[in-house]
């Protein structure tokens, strides 16, 4: 039997679909597919999460870890954020068409509040960067809060 660990497909939807952000936690990956699941839709309400939805897809990235890598990862977000995020199967299809079965981590509880910008913001530019769809990045953004109006007077003036 090989000492190296087992590793399973998964699917990220937040953050963790960016490779440096894995890396930043200790968690390398020789890939990451964009890919999309259907039968959910995107919340970011103040995390990522999901909830089911027949007439939404959820965009993200396709890779495979270890078990203890993905104990690791979602152990760092109950501390941070007191959120449990539990795994639940799914079917991952790539871009180029492919369906591969994956795990998906769901919190089946969250606290609603709203998103910060910086993790709207975050959370954007890693769909951007995987190659997702420029309109899925825009549906991400939608999250952000809206700026009051004296963020937008300052945002002007730092333009003109």
């Amino acid at each position: 039997m090989s000492t190296e660990a087992k590793k399973v497909d998964v699917f990220f939807y937040g953050t963790f679909m960016n490779r440096d952000v894995l890396s930043d936690l200790g968690v390398m990956v020789d890939k990451i597919l964009p890919a999309k699941i259907g039968g959910f839709e995107l919340s970011i309400r103040p995390r990522a999460n999901l909830a089911r939805s027949d007439e939404a897809s959820v965009y993200g990235g396709l890779t495979a870890t270890t078990h203890s890598d993905l104990e690791r990862l979602y152990t760092s977000l109950r501390k941070s954020y007191g959120v449990n995020y539990l795994p639940e199967p799914v079917l991952a299809e790539t871009l180029d068409g492919q369906l591969k079965p994956a795990l998906c981590y769901i919190a089946p509880e969250m606290r609603e509040a709203p998103a910060s910008r910086e993790l709207v913001e975050h959370l954007a530019s890693c769909v951007r960067n995987l190659g997702l769809p420029e309109w899925y990045a825009q549906h991400v953004e939608s999250f952000a809060p809206k700026a009051t109006d004296n963020e937008q007077i300052q945002r002007r003036r730092r333009v003109m």
